[in-house]
């Protein structure tokens, strides 16, 4: 079956109506969240000017909404900071956990959105089976996190490397931050600056006990 030139632009045309509402109700999400507000799906697809019932075709509940809010914000922010960190592996985990702090520094209120679609997601899977849980968040912080340290793999224990990798995990993104600002009442730049130094002291500890392990 062949489609004529007329019906090939229709549905060509479709495509990319769709690819338009998606990225007006994403676009919205991004600049409510920026404000402060509380998402909904509705509040959304008021402000994309879609309605709401279209909105639902497109993301069916707030969480879906959040995680594609955070992999389209994530995803391309972290490839150009993996892309440009420096040859040395203290100095690169350091950059890469100070520039994850900067971006979320710059848009608090949309990564505290985030976070907080995250934890919505756990605990409406609390009574599922293990084996039948959505991943509460992507991967996209772990794969930089391991491409930061990716030289020092050969130079240590699978074990150690791996603990290292989880460690660092800890001191960076939304979750530290919020622990930072809130718990500890830090300012922005004293966020950065202690993140930095711990992602630092993590990868000399373990570049100490590799060493030791080698002696």
């Amino acid at each position: 079956m062949t489609f004529s030139s007329q019906e090939s632009s229709l549905a060509s045309g479709r495509v990319n109506q769709k690819q338009r509402t998606r990225r007006a109700l994403l676009d919205a999400a991004v600049r409510l969240a920026s404000e402060g507000k509380t998402l909904t799906v509705p509040e959304v697809a008021e402000a994309a000017l879609v309605s709401t019932a279209t909105a639902y075709r497109y993301f069916p509940n707030t969480r879906a909404l959040m995680f594609e809010v955070a992999t389209r914000q994530t995803q391309p922010e972290l490839d150009e900071i993996v892309a440009g960190l420096p040859v040395e592996p203290a100095d690169r985990i350091a950059q890469l956990v100070s520039s994850i702090a900067d971006f979320q520094l710059e848009n608090e209120s949309l990564w505290r959105a985030v976070l907080g679609a995250s934890l919505e997601r756990w605990f409406s899977q609390t009574e599922r089976e293990e084996d039948e849980r959505v991943p509460v968040r992507g991967s996209h912080r772990i794969d930089a996190v391991d491409a930061a340290l990716s030289p020092l793999r050969d130079t240590m224990a699978p074990e150690l490397y791996r603990r290292l990798t989880m460690a660092t995990m800890l001191v960076c993104g939304i979750e530290a931050l919020v622990s930072a600002r809130d718990a500890c009442g830090l300012e922005p730049a004293e966020v950065n600056e202690v993140m930095r130094w711990a992602a630092r002291a993590l990868h000399d500890a373990a570049v100490r006990e590799a060493g030791n392990a080698a002696g």
